[in-house]
C-alpha cells in the first residue's frame, strides 16, 4: 500500500527541488564582448549603480555594506524595483568579506541579475590613495582585495570584480601616472591570486576609471609593460562618461558628446570589453515631469544598446543611481527633490525625509527619469546580437595597446604589498555552491507560495504524527502488516524530514549546498 508518509517522501522530493533557485550561467569574455558561458549567446549589460544609502541615522555614510543579511529589508525592497527596471546586473561600490551574501546574491540570481563587485572601498588602507607611487598601494589592500574574491568567486552570477573606482581623481590633473601605476599593480595582484588558486572561478577582474585623460588611462589599462607578466593588464574596463548632457538631443546624430566618445574609443582598437560604468548626466535641459526638474529621459541608454557603432565599442552601460543621496544634495535641492540639483543623480528617492532603515523604513519612490530608463531598458533589444561561436574578433582588436611614455613599468618599483603574503586559497567545498530556497514561512503572496507553505507544514504535522504514534498493539498487527507506515525507512525518513525543513526557521532563506549533495545525504 503507498502510505501517507511514502507519498510525503516524493512529494517533499518534489517540493525541495521547486525550491531550488535556478542557476545562472556564468558570463565569459571573447575579445570585447561577453557571452553566456553555457549557451554561447551574447550578453549585453543593462545595469544600475546600487547604494541605497537612507535619508538619516547610522547607515547614512558612505561606503557601507548594504547587502549581507542584516540588511535583508533593504535589497528585498530594492531587487524588485530591479525586475520593474528591466536591468539584468547591479554594480555595488563597497562590501564586507567577512559577512555573508549569500542570500542576497541567490536572491538577485532568482531575478537573473549579475553583479560587479568593488575588491575596494573607503577607508585609508582598502583603496589606492592619492600618495605618488608606489606609496599609493597599501599592503592591507591586497589582503582585502583576496578576501572579497574568496567571498564572491563561488556565486555564478558574480559578472566581474572591480579594483577601483575613479583613483585618476586623486592624481594631479594631466598626470594619472602619478597612482596609475599603483592601481595597476593592484589589479595585477588580484588576476596572479585568481590563477594561483584552482578552486576559484576566473572571474574576469578590471577597474573604473573616471572619464579623464581619457586616452592616457584607456590604453594604459589594456597595455603590457612588461611582456613576460600575462596578469598586468585588466581583463575589462568601466568608464564613468557623462558625456550627453543635452535633454533637447532627440536624435543620435544630435549627441554629440557621446559621438565624440565613440570617435575616441574607435581610434583606440581596444581588444577588451568597455562597460560604461556610470552615464546620466544631470541638466536642467530635461524636462519637467510632475513636479520635478530636470527628469533625464536616458535617451543615451537607448543608443548605447542599439546603434550597432556604439555595441561594437561597448559592451553595456549602468545607471548611475538607483536612489538620491539626500546627504549629498544640500540646500540646492531640499527634500522632496523636485528643484534641479547637481546631485540628484538617482531614479528615485526614499521616504519619509527621516528614515534610516533602522526604526524608520525608507520606502522607495520612483520618479519620472526612473520610467524613462525603464522603457529605454525594455527597447534595447533592436540590435542584432551575435554568439561566441560566430563571433569573429576583428585582426585590428586584437592584442595590446601601446603603453603610454608617462607609466614606468611596473617592475621599476619596490612594493610594500609584495611582503604581504598571499591569503589561503578557499577549498572545493568553500567554492561548491549553489543557491536553494530553503521553504520556512515564506513571505510570498502568491499561490504557489501558500502552496508550499501549505505543504511544508502539512508535511511537518504528518511527520510529528508518525513519529510520536505509540507503539502498534496487537490488534493494530493485521493492519500494520499490511502498511509499511512503521518501517524503519519511513522512520528514518521521517526524522530526515523533520531536519531538512528546519522547524524554527521563521523566514524564507536561501541557503548554500554542495552541488553535489544526494537525496541519499539529503535524507530523500
Amino acid at each position: 500500500m503507498f502510505s501517507l508518509i511514502n507519498f510525503s517522501k516524493y512529494l517533499t522530493v518534489g517540493v525541495f527541488m521547486a525550491s531550488q533557485s535556478k542557476a545562472m550561467n556564468p558570463l565569459e569574455i571573447k575579445g570585447y564582448k561577453f557571452f553566456d558561458h553555457l549557451s554561447g549567446e551574447e550578453v549585453v549589460i543593462k545595469g544600475i549603480d546600487y547604494y541605497p544609502r537612507p535619508n538619516d541615522g547610522l547607515l547614512n555614510f558612505n561606503s557601507l555594506d548594504y547587502y549581507s543579511e542584516e540588511h535583508r529589508e533593504l535589497w528585498e525592497r530594492d531587487i524588485a524595483y530591479f525586475e520593474e527596471l528591466g536591468v539584468n546586473a547591479v554594480r555595488l561600490y563597497a562590501v564586507d568579506p567577512k559577512k555573508s551574501h549569500d542570500s542576497f546574491m541567490c536572491a538577485l540570481q532568482e531575478a537573473n541579475i549579475y553583479v560587479i563587485v568593488a575588491l575596494a572601498r573607503d577607508c585609508p588602507t582598502c583603496a589606492i590613495t592619492r600618495d605618488q607611487a608606489p606609496h599609493c598601494y597599501p599592503k592591507e589592500l591586497k589582503e582585502q582585495g583576496q578576501a572579497v574574491i574568496a567571498a564572491f568567486a563561488k556565486y555564478s552570477n558574480t559578472l566581474a570584480f572591480s579594483a577601483g573606482n575613479e583613483v585618476n581623481h586623486f592624481a594631479p590633473p594631466g598626470m594619472p601616472q602619478w597612482n596609475g601605476v599603483c592601481q595597476k599593480k593592484f589589479l595585477r595582484d588580484m588576476r596572479k591570486y585568481i590563477a594561483s588558486c584552482p578552486s576559484l572561478r576566473k572571474v574576469p577582474v578590471g577597474l573604473i576609471i573616471a572619464d579623464t585623460d581619457r586616452a592616457q588611462n584607456v590604453l594604459y589599462y589594456n597595455c603590457e609593460s612588461d611582456p613576460k607578466d600575462k596578469y598586468e593588464n585588466a581583463e575589462w574596463l568601466g568608464l564613468n562618461s557623462y558625456v550627453m548632457c543635452d535633454g533637447t538631443a532627440k536624435r543620435y546624430d544630435e549627441a554629440l558628446g557621446l559621438k565624440a566618445l565613440q570617435k575616441s574609443f574607435e581610434s583606440y582598437n581596444y581588444s577588451i570589453p568597455v562597460l560604461m560604468t556610470e552615464f546620466g548626466c544631470l541638466s536642467d535641459s530635461f524636462p519637467e515631469k510632475e513636479g520635478y526638474q530636470g527628469q533625464r529621459t536616458f535617451m543615451q541608454a537607448k543608443w548605447l544598446l542599439n546603434q550597432p557603432e556604439l555595441l561594437s565599442l561597448f559592451a553595456g552601460a549602468f545607471g548611475f543611481e538607483y536612489s538620491i543621496e539626500k546627504a549629498n544634495t544640500g540646500q540646492e535641492s531640499p527634500y522632496p527633490f523636485k528643484c534641479f540639483g547637481e546631485q540628484n543623480y538617482g531614479i528615485g528617492f526614499f521616504e519619509p525625509e527621516n528614515c534610516n532603515d533602522i526604526d524608520i523604513p525608507c520606502e522607495y519612490h520612483p520618479l519620472p527619469s526612473f520610467e524613462f530608463l525603464k522603457e529605454a531598458y525594455n527597447q534595447s533589444n533592436g540590435a542584432p546580437l551575435t554568439t561566441v561561436k560566430t563571433f569573429s574578433v576583428p585582426p585590428e582588436r586584437i592584442g595590446r595597446s601601446q603603453c603610454p611614455e608617462a607609466f614606468k613599468p611596473l617592475s621599476s618599483f619596490k612594493w610594500e604589498a609584495d611582503s604581504a603574503p598571499s591569503s589561503w586559497c578557499p577549498t572545493k567545498e568553500d567554492t561548491n555552491f549553489v543557491c536553494t530556497a530553503h521553504v520556512a514561512s515564506s513571505g510570498g503572496c502568491g499561490f504557489f507560495d501558500k502552496l508550499l507553505r501549505i505543504t511544508f507544514w502539512g508535511l511537518i504535522l504528518a511527520s510529528a504524527f508518525f513519529l510520536t504514534r505509540k507503539k502498534p498493539s496487537d490488534s493494530d498487527k493485521k493492519w500494520a502488516e499490511k502498511d509499511d507506515t512503521f518501517s524503519e525507512g519511513s522512520s528514518n525518513f521521517s526524522a530526515s524530514l523533520l531536519n531538512l525543513t528546519g522547524i524554527g526557521k521563521k523566514y524564507f532563506n536561501y541557503q548554500a549546498i554542495e552541488s553535489d549533495s544526494s537525496s541519499d545525504e539529503l535524507g530523500i
